[in-house]
């Protein structure tokens, strides 16, 4: 069975013939083939070739084009320190009032700041890879959109001093998201990383979760859908009762974050929705040994092995990440899934 075959069983909640095995690891791709992360992102010639090494030695199923938090935000005007994957600490935000938000137009994709890198180098990648690689492109959900365009604290004050204003920016967020995936799926990507960590619990309680959150993530993802491709939605999240809102947005894997024992995931939402992840990309690629490393992931092969889940890491690996650790969760995850499930 071909991996496009595979990755979709997993997303019908069965048993793949091989298990998709993914990492979050840009950070450490590009410091693995000796660039800083400036030059990674610098062109979609040093992308691509970054990727393709990486595929090559590690063997992923995946590309993970995420390049950094603030990409399409750039164009709206946000400042961003370049040549970084830029944390919402280091912007610029715009003011959130009526007059800056009336001003904001959704910006073409094609032609606007940073994304046609990201646009030429997803073309790049699915025309050198084809299907025998998931090509995975991003943008951050509604609610998370507008925290990385106005401050994640404006944010959540508007939600009382001025929640018609927020409704509108969600709004707006909402049309540039899919307008900015469909860009990507039509360059070729077969998935979307749908970014919605300021959506997590950690972040927002569940009633404000429904409020805010769940509608326009949720139409966001059927428009990604309705398009032939794959969501993967990542909230970071670490609790239960979050999980469980987020597979209302129906995307079409629910990623887990690292606090979070998979098991307590897949008890509560193994027969309603797929699920990726979730190897600490701290305590176990980093900080820990290539046995912890192992052991880590033979338990979450077996785990997987009823189908309907994806191997990941649970966040973002850093690029100090320990090379043999990234070498063996990949080995230990193909092995263990030989021997438990063997070829059929």
């Amino acid at each position: 069975m071909a991996l496009m075959e595979d990755i979709q069983s997993c997303v019908d909640l069965q048993m793949p013939e091989e298990l998709p095995v993914f990492c979050l690891s840009q950070e450490f791709d590009a410091h693995y083939c000796g660039m800083t992360y400036a030059q990674y992102i610098s062109s979609p010639e040093s992308i691509i070739q970054v990727q393709l090494e990486v595929l090559d030695r590690f063997g992923w199923d995946w590309v993970w084009l995420h390049l950094d938090d603030t990409l399409e935000f750039e164009a709206l005007g946000v400042g961003v320190r370049g040549g970084e994957n830029v944390v919402p600490a280091t912007c610029n935000y715009l003011s959130f009032d009526r007059e800056t938000l009336s001003g904001l137009r959704v910006p073409n994709p094609q032609t606007s700041a940073r994304m046609p890198l990201l646009l030429d180098a997803i073309a790049g990648l699915r025309e050198a890879r084809g299907d025998a690689t998931c090509i995975t492109g991003r943008v951050a959900a509604p609610y998370s959109a507008v925290g990385l365009t106005f401050g994640i604290e404006q944010t959540a004050y508007m939600t009382m001093d001025d929640p018609d204003l927020l409704r509108d920016a969600i709004a707006f967020a909402e049309e540039q998201a899919i307008s900015w995936g469909l860009a990507q799926i039509d360059a070729g990507a077969h998935a979307i990383w749908l970014g919605d960590c300021n959506a997590s619990t950690h972040m927002m309680s569940p009633a404000q979760f429904k409020q805010w959150a769940l509608e326009p993530c949720r139409r966001v993802t059927e428009a990604f859908k309705a398009a032939g491709a794959w969501v993967f939605l990542h909230n970071s999240e670490e609790r239960v009762e979050g999980l469980m809102l987020q597979a209302q947005t129906e995307p079409s894997v629910l990623s887990v974050g690292p606090g979070l024992d998979m098991t307590l995931a897949q008890e509560a939402l193994a027969d309603r929705i797929a699920l990726m992840g979730n190897v600490d990309p701290i305590a176990m690629l980093t900080d820990g040994t290539a046995s912890q490393v192992a052991s880590e992931t033979d338990r979450l092969v077996r785990l997987m092995s009823s189908g309907g889940m994806i191997l990941n890491s649970g966040e973002c690996v850093p690029r100090e990440a320990k090379t043999p650790n990234m070498h063996t969760m990949i080995d230990t995850g193909r092995k263990v899934w030989g021997l438990v499930c063997g070829r059929r």
